[in-house]
């Protein structure tokens, strides 16, 4: 796939924010899945949720970083 610079750039600031909804959308998951009276381990669940939602996070910021050095 050949892209020109605005093209690149593009996708890195698309993927920055699908990557950044990623996590507000697993944040939202997390807590209703805790409010829920199922029988779930909330350790393993708020460990795993901040996980996730650090790895989007950093992901997002990264390709957000990205997408402006590309000139």
């Amino acid at each position: 796939m050949n892209l020109s610079k605005d093209g690149k750039r593009t996708l890195f600031a698309e993927a920055s924010k699908f990557c950044l909804d990623i996590a507000k959308l697993v944040i939202g998951g997390v807590l209703l899945a805790s409010i829920m009276k199922e029988d779930i381990d909330k350790v393993t669940l708020y460990m795993l949720g901040v996980l996730i939602v650090l790895f989007f996070t950093f992901l997002g910021f990264l390709f957000l970083i990205i997408s402006k050095k590309i000139k």
